[in-house]
């Protein structure tokens, strides 16, 4: 990035305060520089270029990690949870489901427990007060405070979830069709992912069954018969695949386009299962978390690993699955 002196100086100078107050907010640049929106935008846009802050995601930036203290680090995410958790329970209550506790888990902000925050934000604040996204997170954000469960409720954490929920703020829908529950589905599970990646976490293969719903997920059967759900891409492979999609930039509703064809099981046999799993030195194939040898995610057979197995089957009624051979 070629800059002049006086801009290096000025972009020194803002790197300087985003550190020294841990908020990488353009408001704030104006202040402290003196200067209109635009001047303040632009400075951000190159601490973007030479990594000090992030891109934004729903509206805000955080600082990388590397320039990001311990506390901040926890306050941001802190403040993602408290806001996931109520537009999580927002679209539930949009779809009619009182949604999976192992999900609400992973974006629970307190110590109440998953069934005692879903009664709380989804019963309280949603069905019997008729919340908003924003009122929702404040309340929420406010009893966090009232039980010594998160940070003091302050105008910076406000403003924090005033700009996340403004950027998802509508009004109630009821949304009954199969389809867009599907892929809202598939969005929230993005979302998760998401959010792990920014927290710096690590997200658990198993989130890819706790925000799809089983009858949501297309099944085939082994032609051997077999009790054994397998996934015929490996969830912990399609986490990681979101993972580094979403770090080049790709946006979650993108994301979550792109990883829904490879989600399908197939009913097979322990025996079967055990081969795909068990390392190769034990005699197996080793492909528990992984595809096979040289499968490139954009044009490999989505059976690949059970073909590599010998394993027939019938398989699932997949919609535009990238391939579609299966055994005889």
């Amino acid at each position: 990035m070629s800059t002049s002196s006086p801009a290096r100086d000025l972009i020194s100078q803002a790197k300087a305060i985003v550190i020294d107050e841990q908020s990488p907010s353009v408001a704030l640049l104006q202040r402290r520089l003196r200067i209109g929106f635009g001047p303040a935008e632009g400075l951000m846009e190159a601490l973007e270029a030479f990594e000090v802050v992030t891109p934004r995601y729903d509206g805000l930036r955080r600082l990388t990690a590397s320039h990001e203290t311990p506390e901040t680090s926890k306050r941001a995410a802190l403040v993602r949870r408290i806001f996931e958790t109520a537009r999580f329970f927002l679209e539930m209550w949009e779809e009619g489901s009182a949604g999976d506790t192992r999900a609400i888990a992973f974006h629970n902000p307190t110590t109440m427990s998953n069934t005692a925050v879903r009664k709380l934000v989804l019963g309280d604040f949603y069905k019997q007060r008729g919340l908003s996204l924003y009122e929702a997170a404040t309340a929420l954000a406010r009893r966090l405070e009232q039980n010594d469960d998160g940070a003091l409720f302050d105008e910076a954490i406000d403003a924090d979830l005033a700009i996340l929920c403004g950027t998802a703020a509508r009004s109630f829908q009821s949304v009954s069709d199969r389809e867009s529950i599907v892929q809202r589905s598939f969005v929230r599970l993005v979302r998760y992912l998401q959010q792990t990646r920014l927290a710096g976490e690590g997200a658990h293969s198993r989130c890819f069954e706790y925000f799809i719903a089983a009858a949501h997920v297309p099944r085939g059967y082994g032609k051997n018969g077999g009790t054994h759900p397998e996934h015929v891409v490996p969830c912990a492979f399609l986490r990681d695949r979101c993972i580094a999609r979403l770090a080049e930039g790709a946006s979650v509703e993108d994301v979550a386009k792109e990883i829904r064809p490879f989600l399908a099981i197939v009913m097979i046999t322990e025996t079967e299962w055990s081969k795909l799993d068990t390392s190769r030195a034990s005699g197996g194939l080793g492909l528990k978390d992984i595809m096979t040898e040289n499968w490139a995610f954009e044009t490999g057979d989505l059976f690949a690993r059970l073909h590599e197995a010998g394993i027939p089957f019938d398989p699932p009624p997949v919609s535009s699955q990238p391939t579609s051979g299966c055994p005889a």
